[in-house]
């Protein structure tokens, strides 16, 4: 099992909905960052800290793939805390 961890960063009113988050590679005014771990589980990413997720607004996920994705590690497939996946 591999872990890794991303920064995050999140509009605070939408964090409160679950689906604030945003993979950016770096700050921007007007939000907050956290670290958030997931690992790698049967083939999906499974996140294991932070808040729960429970969707991405526009493309996030496909940037917060790009974080995980490795040469050896690779899905499509993002689930929450609950082991629901996240679209």
């Amino acid at each position: 099992m591999v872990m890794k961890f991303v920064c995050l960063y999140y509009d605070s009113y939408e964090k409160k909905f679950g689906d604030g988050f945003y993979a950016y590679t770096r700050g921007t005014n007007g939000y907050t960052s956290i670290m958030t771990g997931f690992k790698n589980v049967n083939g999906c990413w499974q996140q294991v800290t932070g808040d729960p997720i429970t969707g991405f607004d526009g493309n996030e996920k496909i940037e917060l793939l790009k974080l995980l994705n490795d040469e050896i590690f690779q899905s499509n497939v993002i689930r929450n805390r609950y082991g629901y996946v996240i679209y």
